[in-house]
């Protein structure tokens, strides 16, 4: 499978609330100097050079995602990680110093997406794949609708990275995915999620807001 020749904006999407959404190949070139010390040291605790690069290509690319929305420099925006149960350096990305700043970031195969917006936000990447024991990770209402759709693995990816996307944005726990229903309740009306083909990957985003509706799986 091959990435994207270039970056691809995924913000114009119609229906997709104000975001700031972009999915980028690595490239090995990315400023690493963006990075934190925690970053770092958590780069370089990765034993493959693809995975550290792609590491790095992640939070740099959500870094340009959150400038874009609030209008200041790359160089401006420190991306932290705090666990909410131990403290610990993982958990929801924030932006320190502009808490009404949402993002999220994921990395996949040689490719990286990131997001940016007002309310809480969550993006997945996935490449096409063989599908998982449907039976353990989907409702029987996306079971139903997956059914009926002529291509199921890439209809099980949508479903797949949306359910990704949801989480991240503050929906449930991946614990048991069947506890989320990407189709219906309990994901409320007012907020959003939807997934894209990109190239040979698939793309989720969520967000929560009270403009629009939920759209779906996307196509």
């Amino acid at each position: 499978m091959s990435a994207p020749a270039c970056e691809t904006d995924l913000s114009a999407r119609p229906g997709w609330p104000a975001r700031v959404v972009r999915f980028l190949p690595v490239t090995g070139a990315e400023d690493a100097a963006l990075l934190t010390d925690l970053e770092i040291e958590r780069r370089d605790r990765l034993h493959r050079a693809d995975d550290r690069a792609a590491f790095v290509a992640a939070r740099v690319l959500v870094r340009e995602c959150a400038a874009e929305l609030l209008g200041v420099g790359v160089r401006e925006v420190v991306v932290v990680q705090r666990c909410t149960d131990c403290g610990g350096p993982h958990g929801r990305p924030t932006v320190a110093g502009f808490p009404e700043a949402h993002v999220s970031l994921s990395h996949s195969r040689g490719v990286v997406a990131a997001a940016a917006a007002w309310s809480p936000c969550g993006i997945d990447v996935e490449p096409r794949c063989s599908i998982s024991p449907i039976a353990r990770v989907l409702t029987a209402p996306e079971q139903a609708w997956l059914a009926d759709q002529p291509d199921l693995s890439a209809s099980f990816l949508r479903l797949w990275v949306r359910k990704e996307a949801l989480v991240k944005a503050g929906f449930g726990t991946l614990d048991d995915p069947r506890s989320l229903d990407t189709l219906a309740p309990p994901v409320p009306v007012t907020d959003w999620a939807g997934a894209y083909a990109v190239g040979a990957f698939t793309v989720g985003f969520a967000t929560r807001t009270a403009s629009v509706g939920n759209k779906g799986v996307g196509r």
